[in-house]
């Protein structure tokens, strides 16, 4: 089980939004790289970085800026970048700028001609994004519905890719528990790497997901409040 800290930034700040409503914003931190920072002193060995202005389709130069910020501070771990990647260019640049995986969401669902392109061309540096709610795939920064879980997984099994995320959008920023059988389901049709995300509140949620099939799991909200010990799930885990 790969246990990832979770960076969201909005407008350049790391922020965590509940139940993935840009209404619902908690701020944390103004510069998301002192995040990155205290992260790594702990142990983290990947971090999970997501552009929420990029997502949603309207970019931020401060939020592009801080991403990078995070990229120089975490030099020498695995870092997957997210949010608004939708071309063979932005992905390269990402990955150019020290990335080691980015993260398709939108371009995969929506375009998926252009998203299996982009994975063919850059084997195994990609990973796909499925956000569901209530079995409904969301795109551009979850915000509009994409259609069927189920039809996504089964285009992105052929696909040369690192793994897929799976975020329960219900379960994302609430602290009240993963969604367990959602992600065994996607563990039994994804032949590759499942990593969970939502709702992860404990490292007993960790080992949970872990039973379900998970092999790895983004925590976010929990680390920043305290209820999830990053250092015990990275012992625990290794």
């Amino acid at each position: 089980m790969l246990v990832i800290p979770a960076i969201d930034v909005r407008r350049g700040r790391c922020v965590r939004l509940l139940q993935g409503d840009y209404a619902r914003e908690r701020v944390y931190e103004e510069d998301p790289a002192r995040v990155a920072e205290r992260l790594l002193q702990a142990g983290a060995r990947r971090l999970h970085v997501v552009d929420l202005d990029a997502a949603r389709g309207a970019p931020d130069p401060a939020s592009g800026a801080a991403v990078r910020r995070v990229l120089a501070v975490a030099a020498g771990i695995e870092v997957e970048v997210g949010g608004g990647v939708r071309t063979r260019e932005a992905s390269e640049a990402w990955l150019a700028a020290g990335a080691a995986y980015v993260v398709l969401g939108s371009v995969a669902l929506r375009e998926p001609e252009l998203g299996g392109a982009i994975c063919q061309a850059l084997p195994r540096r990609c990973l796909v994004s499925l956000d569901v709610r209530g079995g409904v795939a969301q795109a551009q920064g979850w915000t509009e519905p994409a259609g069927s879980e189920r039809e996504h997984v089964a285009i992105w099994r052929e696909w040369p890719v690192a793994g897929l995320i799976r975020t329960s959008v219900a379960h994302d920023g609430m602290l009240e528990g993963p969604d367990l059988e959602g992600i065994a389901a996607a563990a039994r049709a994804f032949p590759g790497p499942v990593i969970a995300s939502g709702g992860v509140t404990s490292v007993d949620d960790a080992a949970r997901l872990d039973g379900a099939g998970a092999a790895g799991c983004i925590v976010g909200r929990a680390i920043y409040e305290g209820s999830f010990d990053l250092r015990a799930a990275l012992l625990r885990f290794g």
